[in-house]
């Protein structure tokens, strides 16, 4: 199963690569406001102010580059914010578009949407990052289920506690 073909990493995402491009997405916003912060902690400290500003100032490059990386941050923080959204509510991008239609159509004859996927926060973190909160931003995949077949908020009650099967599917 694919969801989308993303231009970043020039391939499609999905339930085998959906981790590891959430992780990639995370480190590169992280790396981004990093250059960021260097590239003004350049700009205010390491050029003296008594210096006369050319052509060719190092300033100036700083300035040139910061606004590059303030853009690039803007846009990989923004992709980020979006796709922990999806994932708190268990959705990939395709579903949340058509979701948007079901909900509509849904309140036009007079009734609530609610999304079949969406297990609880937690559930649905797990069903993207794995159980083991120690290898959640580690970019290896280890995914629950074959991709084709998901639970669903109908499968089972939240109210009963896992049986050991679940756990042992959980675990492995």
């Amino acid at each position: 199963m694919q969801d989308h073909h993303c231009i970043w990493i020039n391939n499609c995402v999905g339930h085998e690569n959906y981790k590891i491009f959430l992780v990639f997405v995370l480190y590169a916003a992280t790396a981004s406001f990093y250059s960021l912060a260097l590239m003004i902690g350049g700009a205010l400290h390491s050029v003296p102010k008594d210096e006369q500003s050319g052509i060719d100032s190092p300033r100036k490059s700083l300035v040139i580059c910061g606004v590059f990386v303030c853009v690039m941050t803007l846009a990989l923080s923004i992709l980020l914010v979006w796709h922990v959204y999806l994932i708190l509510h268990n959705k990939t991008t395709i579903e949340y578009h058509e979701g948007v239609r079901a909900m509509w159509l849904a309140e036009k004859a007079g009734n609530l949407y609610h999304h079949p996927y969406d297990l609880g926060v937690y559930h649905n973190i797990v069903s993207v990052l794995g159980p083991n909160m120690l290898c959640w931003f580690c970019p290896v995949s280890r995914n629950i289920g074959n991709g084709v077949r998901f639970r669903t908020s109908y499968d089972i009650p939240l109210s009963t506690p896992p049986s050991k099967a679940e756990k042992h599917l959980a675990m492995s």
